[in-house]
């Protein structure tokens, strides 16, 4: 089989050989912001939306990127993979990092050239069936508004779901409300209305959480954008998780209780059906969500 390729910094190279700076800002403090998308055949769905998060993090980190950069490479990056995965859906990373410092400057280093950009592809493993379980853990990341490399709360979070035999850690407060999972945002049905925790309460803004509030309005679904507590989820008809390669994950149980029936609820697969429905008419029309020209 052919080898994977890489976009490291303008050139599209053999995974084997690509490679990055010791001195990386991304590598040695965390100094970057990543995005994954899922690229369904040739197409990485809302490629705009991700594209303008990652400008956006990046400023907050003090550097900037342009945004038609990133686009051709992810673009570039998912075609010269496909025929390698057999034309299969891909997950495709955009990772960034503000480039490497002179190691001879002061800390945090003076910064000695342009951003680093590197675009990784590999094909998506196959959608697990049934529903997922979680656990919570009381922590909240840094900066949640930026989809940082530096990623260490939320792994912390997923070792310990793991270790407990569960799929997701959802991230909460010391009080009692759930924030979000460790790569997902969190939806309950309570009484038929979907219900999110909002934005200002400390999480990423999900692309997929986004397109969820837009199928379901589609839909003509309630959604309340507000604090959901820990025994509200927990008591909920049904819960769903959304992350961008696995779209609508079912919710169906949660701290070794199930949640409703504990089996994928019926609005769930509704939601997921208009999700998919969203994604085929996204590339059926080719639009990507340009966002920034």
């Amino acid at each position: 089989m052919s080898e994977l390729r890489v976009w490291v910094d303008g050139a599209l190279v053999p995974a084997s050989d690509a490679h990055v700076s010791v001195y990386d800002r991304g590598f040695r403090g965390g100094e970057g912001v990543f995005e994954t998308m899922r690229a369904y055949g040739d197409h990485a769905f809302r490629l705009g939306a991700h594209v303008d998060r990652a400008v956006a993090g990046a400023a907050e980190l003090g550097f900037t990127l342009d945004p038609a950069v990133l686009r051709a490479a992810v673009v570039a990056t998912a075609a010269a993979n496909l025929p390698v995965v057999d034309g299969a859906d891909t997950a495709v990373r955009l990772t960034t990092s503000a480039g490497p410092i002179d190691p001879d400057s002061l800390f945090p280093g003076v910064p000695e050239g342009r951003p680093t950009i590197v675009v990784t592809s590999h094909r998506l493993r196959p959608p697990r069936t049934g529903g997922s379980s979680a656990i919570t853990v009381p922590l909240a990341r840094e900066l949640p508004h930026v989809k940082a490399v530096s990623y260490l709360v939320a792994l912390t979070a997923r070792r310990r779901a793991r270790e407990q035999g569960a799929d997701e850690a959802l991230l909460t407060t010391g009080d009692g409300r759930v924030l979000e999972g460790s790569s997902s945002n969190v939806f309950a049905v309570v009484d038929g209305r979907l219900v999110t925790p909002p934005l200002r309460e400390g999480l990423l803004a999900g692309v997929t959480r986004s397109v969820v509030v837009e199928v379901a309005g589609r839909l003509g679904l309630a959604v309340d954008e507000r604090p959901l507590r820990i025994t509200e989820l927990a008591g909920a008809d049904e819960a769903f998780l959304t992350a961008t390669t696995r779209e609508v994950i079912p919710l169906t149980g949660l701290d070794g209780s199930p949640i409703g029936a504990g089996e994928p609820g019926p609005l769930t697969a509704v939601v997921h059906t208009g999700y998919r429905d969203e994604v085929a008419r996204e590339r059926a029309e080719g639009d990507t969500h340009p966002g920034t020209p």
